[in-house]
């Protein structure tokens, strides 16, 4: 599955997440137990690095129409250069 990560109040895209996956954890994550794993080629879609953004809260849609306020927790390289990641979901995803 596909998403566009946003930074909020923006109409553009600031990441394309080629790869994502919703997870959820077990009951020690009581208050977020969602997370998502991302991996994309074009992380910074729009000049804005996100990994400095990472205390911002921003807004994920993912490509089956869910979306909700994400953090980024977790960003790192793997060994062919892409962008690859965790983003901890703040409450439930909305359809």
């Amino acid at each position: 599955m596909k998403a566009m990560l946003f930074l909020n109040n923006t109409e553009k895209p600031v990441a394309v997440l080629d790869e994502v996956a919703v997870v959820t954890m077990n009951d020690n994550h009581k208050s977020s137990p969602s997370r998502i794993t991302y991996k994309s080629h074009k992380l910074n879609a729009s000049r804005t690095m996100i990994e400095l953004r990472n205390h911002d809260r921003m807004l994920v849609r993912l490509e089956d129409g869910r979306s909700g306020s994400v953090l980024l927790q977790h960003s790192s390289l793997d060994m062919e250069g892409n962008a690859v990641g965790v983003l901890l979901v703040m409450g439930d995803l909305q359809v």
